[in-house]
């Protein structure tokens, strides 16, 4: 196949002296250009083909690019959505789990204020109560002081035997101790001698003593 530069620089041989090309060079010069030219009509009409498939293809991918952007677009707003309500969702367990703690915190100080106030009244009481007692104990105890001594008895005695003098007093007898009664044995039950018939023996029991009522008597069982 000719290139550009050979077609430019082709020469033929003289067919004379006198000028002219011999006619089987130019003919096989021109065979070749033909088949030049056909070899790059074909590769251009492959080029063509091949030109119009790759723009196809082009095409083909192209709507393809839209495809997958509007399906990227497509998934881009839904994440965006999932991570929006995800971040309202966060928000809201947050914001209720801060109000819960905020109740917690807020019972947790309305007990502690309560219980403070139990037991600084239980303190008021029991200080009021030390006051009584104290105040009871004192009145007690200045009673106490009130009462004579040992030592005051002596003095009265010491005071009435010389202002009332008297004689000394014999003490009484002793009075001698009751005697008591001898205790009577109980007799002796009377034998039964007939098996076949028992009379019943009224004998005596330990609750015989005791009564209730006015006719009723625990011996009469």
């Amino acid at each position: 196949m000719l290139t550009i530069d050979e077609i430019k620089n082709i020469s033929f041989r003289k067919a004379t002296l006198s000028g002219g090309y011999r006619a089987e060079d130019v003919d096989a010069f021109i065979d070749e250009v033909i088949a030049t030219f056909e070899q790059q009509k074909k590769e251009k009409t492959n080029l063509v083909h091949k030109i119009d498939r790759l723009a196809t293809r082009l095409e083909e991918y192209r709507e393809d690019e839209e495809t997958v952007r509007n399906a990227l677009l497509t998934s881009q707003k839904m994440s965006d959505a999932c991570i929006k309500e995800a971040k309202e969702k966060a928000a809201r367990i947050v914001r209720d789990a801060e109000e819960k703690a905020q109740a917690l915190v807020s019972d947790a100080n309305r007990m502690t204020a309560l219980e403070k106030d139990k037991y600084l009244q239980l303190q008021t009481d029991a200080v009021e109560l030390r006051n009584e007692l104290i105040e009871l104990y004192s009145r007690h105890i200045k009673n106490i002081d009130d009462l004579p001594t040992a030592s005051d008895v002596d003095q009265s005695r010491e005071e009435l035997d010389s202002k009332y003098p008297t004689e000394p007093v014999a003490q009484p007898a002793p009075k001698p101790a009751p005697k008591q009664a001898p205790v009577q044995q109980p007799a002796e039950a009377p034998k039964v001698t007939d098996a076949t018939t028992r009379v019943a023996i009224k004998r005596p029991g330990k609750f015989n003593h005791l009564k209730f009522g006015d006719n009723y008597d625990v011996s009469d069982e």
